[in-house]
């Protein structure tokens, strides 16, 4: 996780020499935000900055004045470099105190009535958020930032999160993993060593409900998040889990590859995020608009060998009924989900 240019530290502006005079000035005179004491950023660049950056700032700032900071979660997740739906609400940090667990208010603060000032106030800040967690002895490290260890940031997220948000870090674990040769192709979570483990020691039989769905659902050749998102809300409505990456022929050659398939239905579907054709352009030293046209002749070629096409944006992922529309129009039917469960040798 890269922190973005913008983050003034002012003990390490008093380690350089300089007196911290001025900051005090402009953070009076509302030209400074206050993300956590000792921490800010200029007013002006906290108002064009993106929700990403204004998270990454204030975990930065957390992680450098709260002693042994340990990130968890989402929070893990994101510095660990693994995908994530969103900005995470909170900075998540584990503690092995159950008195210290809980959310903590932020402590943002920009002063002054000037229209600069109360635009910082209105956008979101992020509060700390201390969650119990067994003790970690030997934590991953990401440039500056301590995390619980990757199988349990990702065991975490997968028992805790919603089924769209653990997914997508997950489908992200499983292609790593992929990629570094510890599961095959089409490979799932659960043949992670020292995952089922993790996962049998959740407290709550809930949790390790959900945790393993997810794990056996987490799948390496999944290529974006808006590809596992549409995955969460096919297991969400019921449908079957398609097929991931399936290659298509014709007389004239190879046409490419789909992201869904239902073969037995004769179903392809597609997620359309923008990224898609940006990504295609630029790979293919063509405009986005070339891009699209060429994608257009491709699914006229997959109609044509029988299949029914039905596309869908990020638009119609945050309204699943709209998904479920397209998918019903086209005959597939829910066929719901059965997951096994993993239970603790001392359960009955």
């Amino acid at each position: 996780m890269k922190i973005p240019p913008g983050l003034i530290d002012s003990s390490a502006v008093l380690r350089s020499g300089a007196g911290r005079d001025a900051i005090h000035r402009d953070f009076r005179a509302g030209k400074l935000v206050r993300i956590r004491r000792g921490f800010y950023v200029r007013t002006d660049e906290w108002n064009k900055a993106y929700p990403s950056d204004r998270f990454v700032w204030t975990t930065a700032a957390i992680s450098r004045s709260v002693p042994d900071a340990l990130l968890c979660g989402h929070t893990a997740a994101l510095a660990s470099g693994l995908p994530v739906l969103g900005i995470p609400t909170s900075v998540d940090l584990a503690t092995g105190q159950p008195g210290r667990s809980g959310l903590r208010k932020s402590p943002f603060l920009v002063l002054g009535d000037a229209p600069e000032a109360r635009e910082a106030r209105s956008k979101r800040s992020y509060p700390l958020r201390y969650c119990l967690k067994p003790a970690v002895a030997d934590p991953d490290v990401y440039g500056e930032f301590r995390c619980t260890d990757l199988l349990r940031t990702i065991t975490d997220v997968m028992a805790g999160g919603q089924l769209s948000q653990a997914l997508v870090v997950a489908d992200g674990a499983a292609r790593k993993f992929q990629g570094d040769g510890a599961i095959a192709e089409n490979g799932n979570l659960l043949m992670i060593p020292g995952m089922e483990a993790l996962i049998v020691e959740l407290p709550f039989a809930s949790a390790r409900d959900r945790a393993t769905r997810v794990a056996l659902l987490a799948n390496p050749l999944v290529e974006s998040v808006g590809e596992s998102y549409s995955r969460a809300i096919f297991e969400f409505l019921g449908f079957e889990q398609p097929t991931l990456q399936v290659s298509f022929w014709d007389s004239d050659g190879k046409i490419g590859r789909s992201d869904f398939l239902w073969k037995a239905q004769g179903i392809v579907g597609e997620f359309d995020g923008k990224d898609k054709y940006i990504n295609a352009a630029r790979m293919s030293g063509i405009t986005p608009e070339e891009a699209l046209y060429r994608e257009k002749l491709r699914e006229d070629r997959i109609r044509a060998l029988g299949y029914d096409v039905k596309r869908w944006a990020w638009a119609d992922l945050q309204d699943p009924s709209r998904v479920k529309r397209k998918l019903l129009a086209a005959g597939l039917r829910p066929a719901g989900s059965s997951v096994p469960r993993l239970v603790r040798s001392s359960e009955p």
